[in-house]
């Protein structure tokens, strides 16, 4: 009896919550479980809703109501109420100190006792109840932690499907990036090609008209010198001297794409822009490698520019070779470079100083995104180069006498203009 009596209870069981079924229902595979139960189990899943039992898909919410069931846990509670009252009835024992009924329950040492056994010594000032009573207590906190636990479970479960589907999800980003990358490297390599060819083909035609040119002039020279070729010495050698002079500007070609990576290496330093210098209208960045044109004024300071918006930068450059970059895109015109540090600089002598070193703008048929300024002290010259194309732009020359610092002038319409450190714009 008691053996079919455990296997109907243990039929009767829910297999999520363990406790008797209450309001079951089937699903598809034939299951059976709690209602709020299997919802709960399903409710963080959206595209997979498996049997807690045998994994077997199911359609969400396509379960139905098990009455029949149901009559028959209300019956199986009966029976095991009833025998487990019977039970308890036929194990009452006696205390073995005085032979009494063990009617009363010590919290305090967790032992059953009778009348006689609460005197005392033995549990003096323990808190003693009614066995059914002290059971009531503890399945009061046995139940408490039903919740937690249960919730406990579920968020196990929601995890368990969440990091399911990550290995999936990552593929998937992995794959399309390298599709996408592949297909960018394809689109850069043909964009390469085309620009070589292009570069090429320009750098041919300047060097097939400059050698052309060159042919020109020597053999104009030559016929000069079969002409005088019984004149003075010193005619001569002036004539041969401008024939060396015209041969090595022929022979001048661009700066190379190695050549400019090796200056870059080997003299780059770090700019930053003095806001004090800074036009009123131009708000220079917390870190000093940014400025933008701004419609607010500013406090006066005795360096500022008030009538170019213009800002200078740091280092100063006594001597030596110094490299910098910075970033020109969307820049419709713009000045760039060094010039000589005078203290405070007004407006007119800014417009001399322009003059000098950029006595005529430079129009480019490629606007380059950023340029490269180039400072030979000693030899007095200024190179600007295009760092998308890793081209020659122009060389300024003159004669510099004492320091001189990074010049920025840019236009009231003009983007953020940034200098660039480090590697930041390559």
């Amino acid at each position: 009896m008691e053996t079919a009596l455990a296997g109907l209870q243990a039929e009767a069981n829910c297999p999520i919550c363990l406790d008797y079924l209450r309001d079951p229902v089937t699903i598809e595979c034939g299951h059976n479980f709690c209602r709020s139960c299997i919802q709960q189990s399903w409710e963080d899943r959206w595209d997979m809703f498996p049997c807690p039992v045998c994994r077997h898909p199911c359609q969400q919410r396509h379960f139905r109501s098990n009455a029949q069931l149901g009559r028959m846990i209300d019956i199986a509670m009966l029976l095991h109420l009833t025998r487990s009252k019977k039970k308890r009835q036929e194990e009452r024992r006696l205390c073995e100190k005085h032979n009494q009924v063990l009617t009363l329950f010590c919290e305090e040492d967790l032992e059953v006792l009778c009348a006689l056994c609460t005197q005392p010594p033995d549990h003096q000032g323990h808190q003693v109840r009614p066995p059914e009573e002290a059971t009531s207590h503890h399945r009061q906190i046995l139940s408490s932690y039903i919740v937690p636990l249960k919730k406990q479970v579920a968020d196990v479960h929601k995890l368990i499907s969440i990091q399911s589907k990550k290995p999936l999800e990552l593929g998937e980003k992995m794959e399309n990036q390298r599709q996408g990358l592949f297909s960018e490297f394809e689109c850069l390599k043909q964009s390469l090609e085309r620009d070589q060819e292009v570069v090429l083909s320009k750098k041919l035609s300047a060097n097939i008209t400059a050698f052309s040119d060159h042919i020109s002039t020597l053999k104009g020279l030559l016929s000069k010198v079969v002409e005088n070729r019984f004149g003075s010495g010193v005619w001569t050698w002036h004539r041969l001297s401008s024939h060396a002079v015209l041969r090595r500007k022929g022979c001048s070609f661009p700066l190379q794409h190695s050549a400019l990576q090796k200056i870059i290496e080997k003299f780059r330093v770090n700019i930053i822009l003095d806001p004090e210098t800074a036009h009123p209208h131009l708000m220079v960045s917390e870190d000093k490698t940014c400025v933008t044109y701004k419609e607010k004024t500013k406090p006066d300071f005795p360096k500022r520019f008030t009538v170019d918006t213009v800002v200078l930068g740091f280092p100063f450059f006594h001597s030596g070779r110094h490299f910098w970059e910075v970033e020109a895109r969307d820049k419709s015109e713009l000045a760039l470079g060094p010039v000589r540090d005078a203290g405070r600089f007004n407006c007119r002598e800014i417009v001399t100083l322009h003059q000098e070193l950029f006595p005529q703008p430079l129009l480019l048929e490629v606007k380059p995104g950023g340029i490269g300024i180039f400072l030979d002290y000693q030899l007095g010259e200024i190179s600007f180069y295009n760092m998308t194309e890793k081209s020659h732009i122009y060389t300024f020359t003159d004669t510099f006498t004492g320091p001189l610092r990074p010049y920025v002038h840019i236009e009231s319409e003009s983007k953020p203009l940034r200098i660039c450190t480090g590697t930041d714009c390559e």
